[in-house]
């Protein structure tokens, strides 16, 4: 974005108020694959200039090429509720984050969002863990919606790519020690969330993440795969699949976790659990600063 971009004169810059907020109106009624760039100009149209303009005009050609597509919402079923949250850190002017957030029962999203952060983060942790607390509150409002109506929920699944993220969410406040200690408590209520059972946190791939759809532009292949799933026309249990298989390997190349499994070249359990896997622990061997790991006494 160019702040020294000419700016509008009043009639082009009514005109791009005016089709920014008709936009906004399809983008919420059936074309939530362009929530992304509508919600940028949302943030222009009180400034807007003619790079702003020429944003505009990419979006418009697009609608036309596509004005046949339809939304499509569907559900296996309406037990099972998968929110993805994500954000990217400092990516407007003001080193603000954007927050993408999406909700699902099986075809398509029924609730799709991006928008700015309302303040500066430290790190893109924290931009996550303030996106979460931004998007969440929806993913309770539905599950108490269709509760109203019927349908109680038995599954609320919450999918982040960030693990730090993860264990701040499932332990709260009790994990910020040093640069997390200035985060609000107010954007720990997930962990309040989680205790009471209404939410399950799980882990996902950053390359599976349907919310990173929101948070920034995306091109090629990885766009289309997203749009298909946002739009409804692939069913999300190819994701969820992939996302079961990723935590297995995640599994599989964590620490080892028993005294059993301790390998010949460990000098103790305590030297296994600092090396994730075999052939990462031989290549460092190698390097003459780490052979002294070797002979390392195991502290009382």
């Amino acid at each position: 974005m160019n702040e020294n971009a000419e700016k509008l004169d009043k009639e082009k810059a009514d005109l791009f108020h005016s089709v920014v907020a008709k936009l906004l109106y399809i983008t919420k009624r059936s074309r939530p694959d362009i929530e992304t760039a509508v919600a940028f100009l949302t943030t222009r149209v009180s400034k807007s200039d003619v790079d702003d303009f020429k944003k505009l005009k990419r979006v418009l050609p697009w609608l036309k090429q596509t004005k046949d597509d339809v939304r499509i919402i569907g559900a296996k079923s309406v037990q099972e509720l998968y929110t993805w949250v994500d954000a990217a850190f400092a990516v407007h002017n003001n080193m603000r984050s954007q927050t993408g957030g999406a909700m699902s029962y099986g075809y398509g999203m029924i609730h799709c969002r991006s928008n700015k952060q309302k303040l500066n983060t430290k790190s893109s942790t924290v931009a996550e863990l303030v996106g979460t607390s931004e998007y969440v509150p929806f993913s309770i409002w539905m599950a108490l919606f269709m509760e109203s109506q019927g349908y109680k929920l038995s599954k609320s699944i919450l999918f982040q790519d960030n693990e730090s993220v993860i264990k701040m969410e499932l332990n709260g406040r009790d994990l910020c020690t040093g640069r997390s200690r200035h985060i609000d408590i107010r954007h720990f209520f997930v962990n309040d969330r989680v205790k009471k059972r209404v939410l399950i946190v799980e882990h996902c791939p950053t390359e599976l993440m349907i919310a990173d759809y929101f948070t920034k532009p995306l091109q090629g292949k990885t766009f289309l795969f997203f749009r298909n799933l946002i739009m409804g026309y692939e069913h999300i249990s190819d994701v969820l699949t992939n996302i079961r298989l990723a935590a297995k390997e995640r599994v599989g190349k964590r620490y080892m976790t028993a005294k059993s499994n301790v390998p010949k070249w460990a000098k103790s359990y305590k030297e296994a659990l600092l090396t994730r896997t075999y052939s990462e622990r031989e290549k460092e061997s190698n390097r003459p600063e780490k052979r002294k790991l070797r002979f390392l006494q195991e502290p009382d």
